[in-house]
């Protein structure tokens, strides 16, 4: 009888794991890719970048600002993947099975459209900022290896250094810059792979919505055998989604 319980609960805890919606899985994966490579690509460049400005004290919060940011998206994303597991397939029938609980889950997944949406907005804008960064890296190394200037004054770039930096202290800024533009462009390309995991998550989880609005017409219908419309509606609405 003890091997039999085990089995079966291995049955129901791979059977559980089986039912974690493709897309919205999907989506988890491309988000912690990206926050992987941002967070490292973004402190490695944050600590380069103090050394080429001669340590700057005001780039010193960027390193917690950036894992801050980190850890919150990924327990938001895990909580989205959650929700959108509880929202969809057989899940949504068992969890979500009474008008109230419906309801309850239906305001569940609008909140999680909102907090996808807000974080989609805040990392395209994290996106924009990285081009700044990059658009210097890139100017930098313009001047050096096509015009051979000789001489760069930052302030001409609204940096508070004062002595302009000039030959072997250029060719050392040029080197530090060049390291530093792989980390920048690391940065952007995983800001921008966040930015896409959202969008999954935006369309995963409006189809569970979806999903749960119908699952009310479906529960409905059930008990009414007269209207034809009515029933073809709930057959309909018994499609499961797999988002």
């Amino acid at each position: 009888m003890i091997v039999n319980r085990r089995s079966e609960q291995d049955r129901g805890c791979l059977a559980c794991m089986a039912s974690v919606p493709c897309a919205s899985l999907i989506a988890w994966i491309i988000m912690l890719v990206g926050i992987g490579g941002f967070t490292a690509s973004m402190i490695i460049g944050v600590r380069r970048l103090r050394e080429m400005l001669a340590d700057p004290d005001w780039m010193y919060m960027m390193e917690d600002v950036t894992i801050g940011i980190c850890v919150s998206v990924v327990v938001v994303g895990t909580f989205l993947l959650v929700v959108a597991s509880l929202s969809s397939g057989k899940n949504s029938r068992h969890v979500f099975s009474t008008t109230k609980k419906n309801a309850f889950g239906r305001s569940l997944n609008i909140v999680c459209l909102i907090f996808a949406y807000t974080f989609h907005v805040v990392w395209l804008l994290i996106c924009c900022a990285l081009t700044l960064p990059l658009f210097l890296l890139i100017l930098l190394r313009i001047l050096y290896e096509e015009y051979a200037v000789e001489c760069i004054n930052l302030q001409n770039y609204g940096f508070p250094n004062k002595e302009p930096i000039c030959d072997d202290r250029l060719y050392l800024f040029w080197t530090q810059g060049k390291e530093n533009l792989i980390c920048f462009g690391a940065t952007f390309v995983s800001a921008v792979l966040v930015a896409i995991s959202m969008v999954h998550f935006l369309i995963a989880i409006g189809a569970n919505y979806k999903h749960l609005k119908e699952t009310v017409f479906a529960t409905y219908n059930a008990y009414n055998h007269n209207d034809v419309d009515d029933v073809r509606v709930s057959r309909n609405s018994l499609l499961e989604t797999k988002m």
